[in-house]
């Protein structure tokens, strides 16, 4: 099997450019959890849903003895 590189290689950036950067990515996501916070709730809401359809969970144990 070859062996794949990382697809995300970062560069070196100055300490204040990786602040930055953090900064903007982590502004980038609470804004886009806000603005698509009810749409993400139904779609994996929706997701568990079908999950649990297709994955019945366990009936209990019985509590009587089998004989």
């Amino acid at each position: 099997m070859a062996h794949q590189s990382d697809p995300l290689v970062f560069p070196e950036l100055p300490d204040e450019a990786a602040a930055a950067i953090d900064q903007l990515l982590e502004n980038f996501y609470h804004r886009f959890q806000h603005h698509y916070g009810r749409q993400l709730y139904r779609w994996y809401h929706a997701l568990d849903e079908r999950e649990a359809r297709h994955h019945p969970k366990p009936s209990s144990p019985l509590t009587d003895p089998p004989f």
